[in-house]
């Protein structure tokens, strides 16, 4: 019995660990959270193309946070977003 609680509780401990890591995968949710949260800003702001939203990120007032980012990163939540190419 002992053992079966133990292999319930590892899986259930790796499923949980995986879980966090598929949670974090994209790079903007680490700051982008609640009222700031990506797909807010995209309603807000009016984005409706891939384009539009390199331009509000590499262009805006807050383009100096996002340097770090490369087109292919901000291309990915684009896609991740739905929005048109």
């Amino acid at each position: 019995m002992k053992k079966i609680v133990a292999v319930v509780i590892a899986i259930v401990f790796v499923l949980g660990v995986a879980s966090f890591g598929l949670a974090a995968d994209s790079k903007c949710a680490s700051c982008h959270k609640g009222d700031k949260a990506l797909d807010k800003i995209v309603v807000k702001k009016n984005i409706k193309t891939t384009a539009e939203l390199l331009k509000a990120v590499k262009e805006g007032p807050t383009a100096k946070m996002h340097a770090k980012f490369s087109d292919d990163d901000i291309k990915a939540e684009a896609k991740a977003l739905k929005l048109a190419e």
